[in-house]
């Protein structure tokens, strides 16, 4: 059992060991709601097989988006409005934009549906939201490609050569590992969609990641100038700065996917067979992906010199 004193003990410069004792200050105890509050649903949410029936990644993205209903979590459930939802999206959107707002509503929209099916509620108060406009993140040109390869220190030019040739998000690059690559292939098990891919090495990246293998200092292929794994935030942040004194602003990593779409369109591969490298289940966000070919050789924003 833990004591209720804290004692630390200090050398004095005589030599001699002083003793001091200190209250211990009590941990604060968790808030305690109701049973029919949003805090239990929430509880009993993530208790559900529906919820441990959820990729890995979805959970951990839900879990980033529900934490946005912190404030609320004493009320009950059955008093939760369309009204007062709609205004925490409102918010979340100001700060953060759309695309956040959109991710609290999924979130937010499945567990509604979960606690209308286990009558916690008797009515879905986020049915047929309309989602916010977002836009869709910008495809890299060849010339940025080009500028970015030529001008990019070593980790993150990497980034940049794995992303073009691979066609994967970046969830998915920073996760590979060497023990993934058998010097043809590159086999993964995406993190979003949890398909299983196996991806043919062209010899360009072979010859790149034969020459990195040589100097690994980590177990995953990707990583940081301090020879670490990147964290995603991390990459992102670091690459946008980079990026941007580049005079390439608004460029992220997720750009390179579809780059790398419309390069195996151009070289003649069938919507199925682009889906079979990037992963995609919906062919049409691949044809979406790859119209960007058209503009490949063309930069589509104002470039600083």
């Amino acid at each position: 059992m833990t004591s209720s004193v804290k004692v630390v003990r200090k050398r004095l410069a005589d030599g001699s060991i002083r003793e001091y004792r200190y209250p211990r200050a009590a941990k604060p105890s968790p808030p305690s709601y109701a049973p029919d509050s949003l805090d239990a649903l929430l509880a009993a949410y993530r208790r559900s097989q529906e919820w441990s029936g959820l990729a890995k990644q979805t959970r951990a993205v839900y879990s980033v988006y529900l934490r946005n209903l912190d404030k609320i979590r004493h009320l009950k459930a059955r008093d939760l409005r369309r009204r007062l939802l709609l205004d925490i999206r409102d918010a979340i959107a100001k700060a953060r934009g759309n695309g956040a707002a959109t991710g609290f509503i999924r979130a937010t929209s499945a567990l509604m549906a979960w606690a209308v099916d286990r009558e916690w509620i008797d009515h879905h108060p986020l049915l047929r939201v309309k989602a916010l406009p977002s836009g869709h993140l910008p495809a890299w040109s060849e010339e940025d490609a080009a500028r970015a390869l030529a001008a990019l220190d070593e980790p993150f030019r990497r980034v940049v050569v794995l992303g073009l040739h691979t066609g994967q998000r970046r969830g998915d690059l920073i996760a590979l590992t060497w023990n993934a690559y058998d010097g043809q292939t590159i086999r993964l098990r995406q993190n979003k969609t949890g398909a299983p891919l196996i991806l043919p090495v062209h010899p360009t990246l072979k010859a790149e990641l034969d020459a990195w293998k040589e100097t690994r200092k980590a177990a995953v292929i990707l990583t940081s100038p301090q020879g670490r794994a990147w964290t995603a935030a991390h990459l992102t942040r670091e690459m946008g700065k980079r990026l941007a004194a580049l005079g390439l602003p608004g460029l992220n990593i997720h750009g390179l996917r579809k780059l790398a779409a419309a390069r195996l369109a151009d070289a003649g591969a069938s919507v199925h067979e682009i889906a079979a490298i990037t992963g995609h289940a919906s062919l049409s966000m691949v044809a979406l992906y790859t119209l960007s070919l058209i503009h490949i050789s063309e930069p589509t924003r104002q470039r600083q010199p």
